[in-house]
């Protein structure tokens, strides 16, 4: 029989043969974690017993929601603080209401002569902003605007504003003069003025007293076209591109007629809203989604870059795009998450012989906002109040001498101050902040799926320029969305008031032993006091945690080979 199992004290059973041992046989805990070697120069992370996730560096933007820490160190899942300074996240810009605004919807926002026009319903406004007041209907149209584009006709600075059954034009806010047409969308392009009606039917005029001349017809059902623009084509030229709900269509002026681009999509109601020129690429969007095109001799790029990329928007928080802007710095986009009206049935859209049925299905309602991409990534700009107000429409403009965004949401105009020279706003002493924002973390399990994490201390690196501008930081664990507010002795409710390092340990159940976890994230709050130039500054976020490996016992024994 073998002898496989030691029955004298002191004495081991090794490959069925007993020997002796010097001492007793001793049981010892194998399952400990390697340590670290350290090469060179130290750092903040070498500490060879726990591992570090540290957060200041989310130039990446937001968008992912469950990282892979290989390669999303530099992202967030949302944020509505600016993230384009690495180790400075502070508050966004302030957002200004303007004041008066008529009690209507805004169709369109010019700026026109050092001057910003608004649609208000049927009613054409111009801002005061020496007193910050919309004032008196200056022109009322007979519908709604469908289009508002400035230019020249005949040298002369024109504001035109189409309805689809006219076009209204002013030289200056006092003199008005309308076109009666079928015209909804307009463009300037050749000196001359260009409109498509619903029909897909291009007009041009040189002269708004007279009739339009007919040019191409796009072959496409009525009411498909949503923005007309001018974008260089494969030959370097300019032609006026359509952008529709099918896709991106593109003017040949000699034969008159337009032709398919490589851009061509299902069928979205919501497509092409607000297709724009930026940086020599046509952004074209389609729902959440946007494409960046451009056409070249021997190879035509089309990329989708838009916030649906990865793991999207957060769900109160996803819409349509029904703008986007360019300015120097960033690619706007105003996103509506009020366009489908709480929860509705699927609704099905024919579109003529040849084609299929589209789905169209309902949502939630959500909060509207506005995202700045900046060609590395998402960042937040403005997030509305309210899960019913409506963004309709933006403009740029440097009127009353200061470069701005201004944008129609629930029936009001803001304006934003975009910087101009200096980028940083900290670099800027008049810079001005909104009162509230936060930015929450991905779930982040450290690609280490299989295997329980123990969250020891949390260090918060913080510049806060008065205890009125605070940081608060929560946890959750395991992807519920329960947080826990890093708190101690010294702080009331969590809020951190003072510049410099703050170390949290960890209490679970009033002992600091660390929150034991498969999976973590975090959430941060800023806010500021009255002081509108005043915001809180987080330079680092870091988490000090380690593995916890399963329990493997080992034995030990000296043996005596005598």
């Amino acid at each position: 029989m073998a002898n496989d199992r030691a029955v004298q004290r002191n004495s081991i059973v090794i490959d069925n043969k007993s020997y002796w041992s010097k001492g007793k046989v001793r049981l010892f805990d194998a399952a400990q974690q390697p340590g670290r070697i350290i090469i060179g120069e130290s750092s903040s992370s070498d500490n060879p017993h726990a591992s570090q996730w540290a957060i200041g560096d989310v130039r990446g933007g937001i968008g992912v929601e469950i990282m892979d820490p290989s390669k999303d160190a530099d992202r967030v899942w949302w944020a509505t603080t600016q993230l384009r300074y690495k180790d400075r996240i502070i508050l966004p810009r302030l957002a200004t209401l303007t004041s008066n605004s008529p009690s209507a919807s805004i169709h369109s926002l010019t700026d026109f002569k050092d001057e910003m026009y608004a649609s208000f319903g049927n009613a054409v406004h111009v801002y005061n902003n020496s007193i910050d007041n919309w004032g008196n209907a200056i022109r009322t149209l007979d519908n709604q605007a469908t289009d508002s584009k400035k230019g020249l006709i005949g040298g002369v600075e024109t504001l035109a504003i189409a309805t689809g059954s006219e076009v209204d034009y002013a030289t200056d806010s006092a003199t008005w003069a309308r076109n009666l047409t079928n015209v909804k969308k307009l463009v300037f392009w050749k000196d001359l003025l260009w409109g498509m009606s619903q029909s897909g039917q291009l007009y041009y005029t040189d002269d708004l007293s007279t009739a339009w001349s007919s040019d191409a017809r796009l072959q496409l059902p009525d009411n498909h076209v949503a923005e007309l623009l001018v974008a260089r084509g494969p030959d370097r030229e300019e032609h006026i591109y359509a952008a529709t709900k099918v896709g991106l269509y593109v003017h040949d002026d000699i034969n008159q007629r337009f032709l398919a681009t490589d851009l061509q999509l299902p069928f979205h109601p919501e497509a092409g809203k607000g297709t724009t020129v930026w940086r020599g690429s046509i952004y074209f969007p389609a729902g959440n989604s946007i494409y960046r095109f451009q056409a070249g001799n021997d190879q035509t790029v089309v990329v989708p870059m838009g916030p649906d990329r990865d793991h999207g928007l957060p769900s109160d928080k996803r819409g349509v795009i029904t703008d986007v802007l360019g300015t120097h710095n960033d690619l706007m986009v105003l996103l509506n998450a009020t366009a489908a009206a709480g929860r509705t049935p699927p609704s099905y859209s024919t579109r003529g012989a040849g084609t299929h049925h589209g789905v169209i299905s309902g949502g939630n309602l959500g909060y509207s906002e506005i995202l700045g991409f900046d060609e590395r990534g998402w960042e937040g700009k403005w997030l509305s109040s309210g899960v019913t107000q409506a963004v309709t429409t933006g403009a740029i403009s440097n009127s009353y001498n200061q470069y701005r965004m201004w944008w129609a949401a629930n029936q009001e105009v803001y304006w934003q101050t975009l910087p101009v020279d200096a980028v940083n706003p900290l670099q800027v002493a008049n810079s001005t902040y909104a009162e509230t924002a936060t930015l929450e973390t991905p779930w982040n399990d450290f690609n280490i799926r299989n295997q329980t994490k123990v969250a020891l201390d949390v260090l918060v690196e913080t510049v806060n320029p008065t205890s009125d501008e605070t940081i608060k930081v929560e946890y959750a664990t395991d992807y519920t969305e329960s947080y826990t507010t890093l708190d101690d002795s010294t702080l009331t409710n969590g809020l951190i008031t003072s510049t410099g390092e703050k170390k949290f340990r960890i209490v679970v159940n009033g002992s600091p032993v660390g929150e034991v976890f498969r999976s973590i994230k975090f959430r941060v709050s800023f806010a500021r006091g009255s002081t509108i130039t005043n915001t809180p500054q987080l330079i680092k976020l870091t988490l000090v945690w380690r593995a916890v490996v399963a329990l493997l016992w080992g034995v030990a024994a000296d043996i005596d080979v005598n």
